[in-house]
């Protein structure tokens, strides 16, 4: 396979690559994702067009093509290999912001976007529409209390969380990505969630999938997907019509994924 040269490398992802060479581990309808030997975490590989993640490497659509084309024939890959001279380098960072989040716009666009998700027929992963999942009484909102501080409580509604549902990366785990992210927003690294989360954080890959050891790690960075941090940033800034197009991409994510997220980042911003 000849040398590629990337579009846009994730910050994350140019870390992993220096570390050795990447191989496909497996393929999916826009991309395919890569490992390295030794390392438990999955870097995703795609043209542009799809958003940008923690750990992501956007090639030319031909690239992505003669790459998956000759895992077709041969069943597998050899060790990819790519050229990051000058090549541009991004972060999915979301910045803390208390302030921006405690704002009267911020508070009436999660509002109104809570309304928004209830409504969607849509459902998620756990096998419910949004309204259901998120009614008050329900299993979502005791363990939503639980994780607002570090406590053995707090720990097992992590625990019932981490890799629940089917899939590359299970409803759970989308779930807390959007909790991670409202929480992040609001406390940064201070968040009760995040410390939880960090007391986990090695035995992550015997929890849930390669996909959402990622994911879940990157997030402990206040790293997230690039729709989503544009979600968070906006919520202070812009009129809710403009809030809902930012979700509704947010919301096409997988069958179901970005719809958890949502959910997750509901749930946490009404607790």
């Amino acid at each position: 396979m000849p040398c590629v040269r990337p579009l846009a490398v994730s910050a994350g992802a140019r870390d992993l690559l220096a570390c050795g060479a990447p191989q496909l581990r497996a393929s999916y309808e826009h991309g395919a994702s890569l490992a390295i030997d030794g390392f438990d975490e999955d870097i995703f590989l795609s043209a542009p067009g799809r958003g940008l993640l923690p750990l992501h490497i956007v090639v030319r659509e031909c690239d992505l093509c003669s790459i998956l084309e000759a895992a077709r024939c041969a069943g597998l890959t050899p060790p990819l290999r790519f050229d990051l001279r000058n090549v541009r380098i991004f972060s999915s960072r979301l910045i803390p912001d208390p302030a921006s989040m405690r704002s009267d716009r911020a508070l009436s666009n999660i509002a109104a976007l809570g309304q928004w998700l209830r409504a969607h027929p849509a459902p998620l992963g756990f096998g419910k529409p949004a309204g259901e999942w998120l009614a008050k009484g329900g299993p979502v909102e005791h363990w939503v209390a639980a994780l607002r501080e570090v406590s053995p409580a707090g720990e097992q509604a992590l625990l019932a969380l981490i890799g629940r549902g089917a899939g590359s990366t299970p409803a759970g785990d989308d779930f807390l990505i959007g909790m991670l992210a409202q929480a992040w927003a609001s406390s940064g690294e201070q968040a009760p969630l995040a410390a939880l989360l960090r007391a986990l954080r090695g035995r992550l890959p015997q929890l849930t999938t390669t996909a959402s050891v990622s994911y879940l790690r990157a997030a402990l960075r206040g790293e997230f997907g690039s729709h989503l941090v544009v979600l968070v940033r906006s919520l202070a800034h812009v009129t809710f019509p403009r809030v809902l197009a930012l979700a509704a991409r947010v919301a096409g994510h997988g069958v179901s994924s970005g719809l958890d997220t949502l959910a997750g980042f509901i749930a946490a911003s009404e607790a």
